[in-house]
């Protein structure tokens, strides 16, 4: 009878040791539950914007031209080891010349489309197909014709006396 008595208080013990621990509770259990304050919503910052009036400036034409002249020369220097590159490049060439478009004079912008137009013919050829040895030679010739041609008539000296004013006036045909 004696381990009936010992077996009771071993399990009244356990039931007051399990009751103790239920109601201290476990800290990573309460703090599981309990709710958290919410997060002040932070105020969304406004930000006055300023209209800028961009005017065609001889720096911004001088820039347009050196970064076309930079991607002209990378183009020719890489073309046809990277197709990437050369896409990259003939896209920056063409844009940077309709930006030098659009700087100069209705007149002077409408002698440039042509050529404009030759360089977009390449773009094309070199977005659609992997370079052969002939549309490699014929897009090497291009772009060296159309560079000695932009070089001799549209640096900086030459077409400073034909730039626009403002860009409100109306832009060339190609822009």
């Amino acid at each position: 009878m004696k381990t009936g008595i010992g077996m009771r208080k071993i399990l009244s013990a356990l039931v007051i040791i399990s009751l103790i621990f239920g109601a201290a509770g476990c800290a990573s259990m309460q703090k599981k539950f309990t709710r958290k304050k919410k997060a002040e919503a932070k105020k969304p910052r406004i930000y006055q914007l300023k209209k800028y009036e961009k005017k065609p400036t001889p720096e911004l034409y001088m820039k347009h031209y050196a970064w076309w002249m930079s991607w002209q020369s990378e183009i020719l220097a890489t073309l046809g080891k990277n197709h990437k590159k050369d896409m990259c490049c003939i896209e920056q060439i063409v844009s940077n010349l309709r930006d030098m478009q659009g700087i100069l004079v209705p007149e002077k912008a409408d002698e440039l489309e042509p050529h404009i137009a030759r360089l977009e013919e390449v773009k094309k050829i070199i977005f659609k197909e992997e370079l052969t040895q002939f549309n490699r030679t014929y897009v090497t010739m291009t772009l060296e014709r159309e560079e000695r041609y932009i070089k001799k008539n549209f640096y900086y000296k030459k077409v400073k006396d034909l730039l626009r004013q403002s860009f409100d006036e109306e832009p060339p045909a190609g822009s």
